[in-house]
C-alpha cells in the first residue's frame, strides 16, 4: 500500500519548486513510518533560458526482499519450519515437483495458517502422483535436516528488521555555453542505512576471561570417549606454522594424546569421530573441525549443530560523486555528415560494509570493521557516447560509438573459505605486515611477487580475525570500447527498414576482473604462483545482427 503528493509551483518567473511526500507500508515486514519527503528547485540566474541551477533532496526506501524473509514459514505456535521447493525432485518434469507445484499454484495467494495445512496440501498432492521415481510424502519439501529440534531455522530474521532507506542530495548546473554545446555539472551525496545483513544467531559464545578461542583452547584439551572405553584427548598448541597436517598420530584403540597445531596451514573441517568397533571411518578430524567440536557446546542453540543464519537491519553504504558532462546536439557537417557528442567524466567514491543483503562480515555480526571500497569503486571514470551520419556516397551509415574506461577497483584477499576463527562462516582474512599499497594485481605470466608473499600469514586457528583489512586489493583499470553500424532504408511515407550490426568490445581486447572480487591466499605451490592473477576477463567481442521494420 503506498500513496505519493507532489505539488510544483513558479514563485517567480525564474524559478519552480517542486515538493513532494510519498508513503509505502511492506506487510511483509514490520516497519511502518516509511515516509519519504522530496524537494526540489530550479532557478535560471541568467533569466535567459540558457542556464539553471538544480537541486533536490529526497529520503527513498526499498522493497522487501520477499524471497529472504519468505524462507521460512511460521506456524501459530510461533516456531518456524523451513520449507522448500527445491529440495522436491529431481527435476522439472518429475511427477511429484510438478504435482506439488500445481497445488501450490493453484492455492495462490492463499496462506497456511499451520504447518498441518501445507503437509495436507501435500499429502493430496502425492497422492495424485503415478509411479513416482522416489517415495512421495507429507514430508516431501519440509527440509527437516535445515531445522532444530526446537524449530529453529538455518535462515531467520530479525523481529526489528526495517527496509534499507537512503538520504540523498544533488545539486547541479547546466548552461548553453554556445550554439548547440551544453556543459552540466552534478554532485550527488547518498547515504544508505538499515541495509540487510547476515550473521550467525548460533556462533559459540566465548567465555569470559579469554581474549578469543585461541586462549582457550590452549587452556582445555578436549576428549572423546570411544567405545571400547579408552580416551582420545585432543591438546592444543601453538606449533609451525608451515605444518599441513595439524595433528599428531592418534590411535583409535588405547587412551592416548594427540597434539593440534593451531598454527596449521590445514584448511579442512573434519569433525572427529568416537571409534566403534567394525566401522572404518574413525576420524582423527582437522584442527578446524576439532576445534569446533571442542567448543560446540558453547552453542546457544545445543539441538542446531553448526550456523543459524539472521538476517538484520545493519549494513550502511555510502556514496557521493562529481560528474562533468559537455554534449553537443545532433547538427548538420556538410558534405552530408551529421553528428551529435557526449563527453563524461566522474570523480565519485563508494564506501560499503558488505557484498549483498546475505553478506556476513568477518567476524560474526561487526559489520564496522568491514567499511571500505565498494567493489565497484572506480575513483575515475571516463565516456565518450555519439552518433555519425555519413553521406550517400559513404552508404548513409549511422555509427554509434560507445567508449568507457575506470581506473582501478579493489578486490577482497581471504583464506580460501577457512574458518579459523571458528564462528561457522568462511569470510576470514589474513595477516599482512606490509604497506597495503603493494597490494597490486598483476598480469599473467609475471614473476611471483616472493617479498610480497613473504609478508602474508595465516591467523591462530581460534583468533578473532587477521588484521588485513576488507578489500585491500588495488585491481586492473577497466575499458570497453562498443559500436552499433545501421542504415535506414525508406519505403514511402510511412515504412522503413533498419538493419542494425553490433559490435561488443569490437577491439577484443582481454580487460581483466576478479569475476567475484576475491582473490584467496594460499600456501600451495600453485596458490602462491597464481596469487594475484585476476581469474577471468570482461565479455570477449561479440557481434549481433538484428533488423527493424516500422510501418
Amino acid at each position: 500500500m503506498g500513496f505519493f503528493f507532489n505539488d510544483q509551483f513558479k514563485p517567480t518567473a525564474n524559478v519552480t519548486m517542486s515538493l513532494g511526500l510519498r508513503y509505502e507500508k511492506e506487510t511483509a515486514v514490520d516497519d511502518n513510518n516509511n515516509f519519504g519527503p522530496r524537494f526540489g528547485v530550479s532557478w535560471d540566474p541568467f533569466k535567459s533560458g540558457r542556464g539553471v541551477i538544480r537541486f533536490g533532496a529526497g529520503i527513498f526506501y526499498n522493497r522487501v526482499l520477499l524471497r529472504t524473509v519468505g524462507e521460512s514459514i511460521q506456524n501459530t505456535l510461533g516456531s518456524q519450519i523451513n520449507f522448500s521447493t527445491n529440495t522436491i525432485g529431481t527435476g522439472a518434469t518429475d511427477p511429484r515437483r510438478v504435482a506439488i507445484l500445481g497445488a501450490l499454484s493453484a492455492n495462490f495467494p492463499n496462506t497456511y495458517a499451520s504447518v498441518d495445512e501445507l503437509r495436507a496440501l501435500v499429502t493430496a498432492a502425492c497422492a495424485t502422483v503415478i509411479a513416482p521415481p522416489a517415495p512421495c510424502t507429507p514430508n516431501t519439501g519440509f527440509t527437516t535436516g535445515n531445522i532444530s529440534e526446537g524449530g529453529t531455522p538455518i535462515r531467520s530474521v530479525d523481529p526489528d528488521l526495517k527496509i534499507p532507506e537512503s538520504y540523498q542530495f544533488n545539486v547541479g548546473f547546466e548552461r548553453e555555453l554556445f550554439s548547440g554545446w551544453v556543459f552540466e555539472a552534478n554532485y550527488t551525496w547518498n547515504k544508505t542505512v538499515h541495509l540487510w545483513r547476515d550473521k550467525n544467531a548460533n556462533a559459540p559464545v566465548l567465555p569470559t576471561g579469554f581474549n578469543d578461542w585461541t586462549s582457550w583452547l590452549l587452556a582445555n584439551p578436549y576428549s572423546i570417549l570411544n567405545q571400547n572405553g579408552t580416551t582420545r584427548t585432543y591438546s592444543f598448541a601453538l606449533g609451525a606454522t608451515n605444518d599441513p597436517t595439524g595433528v599428531s598420530a592418534c590411535s583409535f584403540t588405547t587412551t592416548n594424546t594427540c597434539v593440534v597445531n593451531l598454527n596449521s596451514t590445514n584448511g579442512g573441517f573434519t569433525a572427529p569421530a568416537a571409534a566403534s568397533t567394525g566401522n572404518n571411518n574413525n576420524a582423527t578430524g582437522s584442527p578446524i573441525g576439532i576445534a569446533t567440536t571442542a567448543i560446540g557446546r558453547f552453542r546457544p542453540d545445543q539441538t542446531l549443530a553448526d550456523e543459524a543464519s539472521r538476517i538484520g537491519s545493519l549494513g550502511n553504504a555510502f556514496y557521493q560523486g562529481l560528474i562533468l558532462e559537455m554534449r553537443s546536439r545532433y547538427r548538420k557537417l556538410g558534405g552530408g555528415f551529421g553528428a551529435s557528442f557526449r563527453f563524461a567524466y566522474t570523480l565519485s567514491k563508494t564506501m560499503d560494509d558488505g557484498l549483498n543483503n546475505t553478506a556476513n562480515a568477518e567476524v560474526n555480526g561487526d559489520f564496522s570493521r568491514e567499511w571500505a571500497r565498494n567493489l565497484q569503486d572506480r575513483r575515475h571514470r571516463f565516456a565518450f557516447s555519439g552518433t555519425f551520419d555519413t553521406p550517400r556516397w559513404l552508404g548513409r551509415l549511422k555509427f554509434s560509438p560507445l567508449f568507457r574506461a575506470g581506473t582501478s577497483a579493489p578486490f577482497n584477499l581471504g583464506a580460501g573459505g577457512a574458518d579459523r576463527n571458528l564462528d561457522d562462516l568462511g569470510t576470514d582474512r589474513i595477516n599482512f605486515s606490509g604497506d597495503l599499497k603493494d597490494i597490486v594485481w598483476r598480469a599473467p605470466g609475471t614473476p611471483v611477487p616472493t617479498a610480497l608473499l613473504a609478508q602474508f600469514s595465516l591467523q591462530p586457528i581460534g583468533s578473532r580475525s587477521g588484521n588485513l583489512p576488507r578489500n585491500s586489493g588495488t585491481g586492473p583499470s577497466f575499458f570497453t570500447f562498443d559500436l552499433s553500424v545501421t542504415r535506414e532504408f525508406k519505403f514511402g511515407e510511412r515504412m522503413r527498414f533498419r538493419p542494425v550490426i553490433e559490435f561488443g568490445n569490437i577491439l577484443n581486447a582481454a580487460v581483466f576482473s576478479y569475476g567475484s572480487a576475491f582473490i584467496d591466499f594460499g600456501v600451495t605451490a600453485t596458490a602462491q604462483n597464481n596469487f594475484l592473477i585476476p581469474t577471468r576477463t570482461y565479455r570477449q567481442r561479440d557481434i549481433r545482427l538484428g533488423m527493424r521494420f516500422d510501418f
